[in-house]
């Protein structure tokens, strides 16, 4: 599971405060909307890796044998043109990332363009979501998860395989598939768990509850915030 440092309230003011004026010059500019869809192939099993910044995602897992991506990009048209949505296929399965720059490009410090993702994926693949302040939505997907975000909400709807779910100051929200269940670790400094389905609890302190949900099966849900809560049903 990828750590998330409990940062300083000091630092942590420092670092929010950091993109404040490119999103501000933002104001200034004019935006437009670029579309893309695009499909692409993916082996059985394979691996979804997805980057973004800001913008929804939403993950849905279908009967199809390709990844299916639909994307809602919005920017002025420089940072549209240089600024790129890179889709690679790669030996794992394919590479998503929202944010490419042009590595020629000197025009602004702002290297972000605000992207809304749906995208529908085979349901045996294995998800490695890592945004800033987007909402990640997941639905059907029975492979492993991990997803990562600062800012955003996670949903996890009808999970069959494990689930490694970050988040800072959002909350994480995960309903179980019919049958679904093993170990659980929440870790936080002020959010609170609540589980549905009822959860045997291990060990619980302040900060960190262990236990077993379900049937005792073989999944290991982790999840991490620092004051956001987890609802698991």
């Amino acid at each position: 599971m990828k750590k998330l440092a409990l940062i300083p309230a000091i630092a942590l003011i420092g670092a929010l405060a950091s993109p404040v004026p490119a999103f501000a010059a933002e104001q200034n500019e004019r935006q437009e909307i670029e579309r893309v869809e695009k499909a692409v192939s993916i082996r059985a099993g394979g691996e979804l890796r997805l980057k973004n910044f800001s913008g929804r995602v939403t993950i849905t897992g279908s009967a199809r044998a390709d990844v299916s991506i639909r994307a809602v990009r919005r920017a002025s048209r420089e940072r549209l043109d240089h600024i790129k949505l890179e889709v690679r296929e790669t030996a794992s399965g394919v590479s998503i990332e929202a944010n490419k720059k042009d590595d020629n490009w000197r025009g602004q410090n702002n290297n972000v363009v605000e992207t809304e993702f749906d995208i529908q994926v085979p349901q045996d693949v294995k998800l490695d979501v890592d945004v800033f302040s987007s909402d990640i939505r997941v639905s059907g997907v029975n492979g492993q998860q991990e997803l990562h975000t600062f800012s955003g909400n996670i949903e996890v709807t009808d999970a069959l395989g494990s689930v490694d779910a970050e988040t800072f100051s959002g909350d994480i929200d995960l309903k179980l598939a019919q049958g679904a269940g093993g170990r659980v670790e929440f870790d936080s400094f002020s959010g609170a768990l609540q589980a549905d389905a009822g959860m045997t609890t291990r060990s619980a302190s302040r900060r960190r509850t262990s236990g077993t949900i379900g049937s005792g099966g073989s999944n290991d849900y982790n999840f991490k915030t620092f004051s956001g809560d987890v609802r698991i049903r």
